[in-house]
């Protein structure tokens, strides 16, 4: 889902070292202190907990929208938007929206 919502937004997916060590990434798009530093005009940080080492590679971005699950995550306080909840659950909401938008 997270790859769908980058392509409907014209983007490309990134991933922190944990999804990356899990096998779920390849380590090219992994973004922070032992990745790469990225500053999109977007970042969507999907249950990205906010730890400094993720956060060193894209608090630069010019917008941060953060989707997590624990309402006390450390990406809110850099996140101009939150949204608290499900990953699975809000993301296909997200691209209903987009596709929706970008009919209009």
């Amino acid at each position: 889902m997270v790859e769908a919502v980058a392509e409907e937004l014209g983007g490309a997916m990134c991933a922190s070292r944990a999804v990356v060590d899990d096998g779920f990434a390849s380590k090219d798009i992994q973004v922070g202190q032992t990745g790469k530093t990225v500053r999109p005009s977007l970042y969507i940080a999907c249950g990205i907990s906010g730890a400094c080492q993720h956060v060193a590679g894209m608090e630069k971005s010019d917008m941060i929208i953060a989707i997590n699950r624990d309402p006390q995550a450390e990406i809110f306080s850099i996140a101009n938007m939150g949204f608290i909840g499900d990953v699975k659950e809000i993301l296909p909401l997200l691209k209903e929206e987009i596709i929706a938008a970008k009919k209009a």
